[in-house]
């Protein structure tokens, strides 16, 4: 089969591999579309060592069934059924699966299963998923980010009246924008240096939208938030000045949550004093623990088809990668089929 293999850092390459084959608990999925998600280019420039060349790149994705295991049978699925799926697999056994932490499993932390920009992909039962049927195989790749933005709303202590700003307008931070409108929020801003980026954030409900690059960002959170400062900042961008900068706009007794991926040597000063005096608590989001079957609920309710920004086939891969990098499109999709 045909798969985009990350053979070295930089060097991702479209090839033939053998096609995985199904063990007793597997589901076997023929791959329609995979998104690329913000820390794939992270791992492709080796700034994300999550497991070593040569690796299939992709874990957004949707596909059908083709063959299932002969034990694969707890969730009802069947050939032919539309599905998607988490990307790690989780023992259920080790000291984190049995306490709640299930996204600090140590089998977790072996190399990864086998990504989606294929023809096919192979994983566990345990990490498959139907779609709704009114939901369409694209919109069904951002499963997966919806479930990480769930986790990324749970952090955050949202709450019914709370002032929030998101940093960040790509596909993480819009789908943070509608979760945040859910859960209570009375003013989002979203701050975006993309003009169509900041027009669709409006369209989905954000309340004000920032330029960083031409405005001040200090001034509108003081106009916004009657010079109290938000109630909860999600940095999304992942821009290293956004990250600087969130700590000076939150609120007394506000939530910083820090969801983009940042390179691992990348600090930011942090006086402890300001965090005891302004009682503050900064958040990370590693994963999505236990949200899928809830991020799969919220498919229907949620606008993402307007995520969906462009195409390319799996042989173009590297033009797809190229595109995700340019800052221009807020979802690149990956056809293998």
């Amino acid at each position: 089969m045909k798969a985009a293999v990350m053979q070295d850092i930089n060097v991702l390459k479209v090839e033939d591999v053998p096609e995985p084959e199904v063990g007793p608990y597997d589901v076997k999925v023929k791959v329609d579309w995979t998104t690329i998600c913000g820390s794939d280019p992270h791992i492709l420039t080796g700034g994300l060592p999550v497991s070593p060349p040569p690796l299939i790149m992709g874990h957004e994705m949707s596909g059908t069934v083709v063959e299932l295991g002969e034990k694969a049978s707890f969730k009802g699925l069947s050939r032919g059924d539309r599905v998607t799926g988490y990307p790690v697999y989780y023992c259920g056994s080790c000291y984190y699966c049995r306490t709640g932490l299930e996204h600090c499993c140590l089998w977790a932390a072996l190399p990864l299963p086998p990504g989606t920009m294929a023809e096919y992909v192979v994983w566990k039962e345990q990490q498959i998923y139907k779609v709704p049927e009114n939901i369409s195989p694209k919109a069904a790749c951002l499963s997966e980010p919806v479930s990480v933005c769930v986790r990324g709303i749970d952090v955050s202590n949202i709450k019914p009246g709370s002032t929030v700003l998101i940093m960040g307008g790509g596909g993480i931070g819009l789908i943070l924008l509608q979760l945040a409108l859910r859960a209570g929020a009375s003013r989002v801003a979203v701050s975006e240096p993309v003009a169509e980026k900041r027009k669709l954030a409006a369209d989905l409900g954000a309340h004000f939208t920032i330029d960083p690059t031409s405005e001040d960002v200090w001034d509108h959170t003081m106009d916004i938030t009657s010079n109290r400062g938000f109630d909860v900042v999600i940095e999304a961008s992942g821009a290293k000045e956004a990250a600087q900068e969130a700590m000076s706009l939150v609120g007394k007794a506000g939530t910083i949550v820090y969801f983009a991926v940042y390179e691992m040597d990348f600090e930011i000063p942090i006086r402890p004093f300001e965090l005891y005096y302004r009682d503050l608590t900064l958040k990370g989001v590693f994963m999505s623990p236990y949200t899928f079957p809830r991020a799969m609920a919220l498919l229907e309710v949620l606008e993402l088809e307007p995520l969906l920004s462009v195409t390319f086939p799996l042989d173009k891969v590297n033009e797809a990668f190229e595109a995700q990098l340019s800052g221009k499109y807020i979802k690149v999709l990956v056809e293998s089929s």
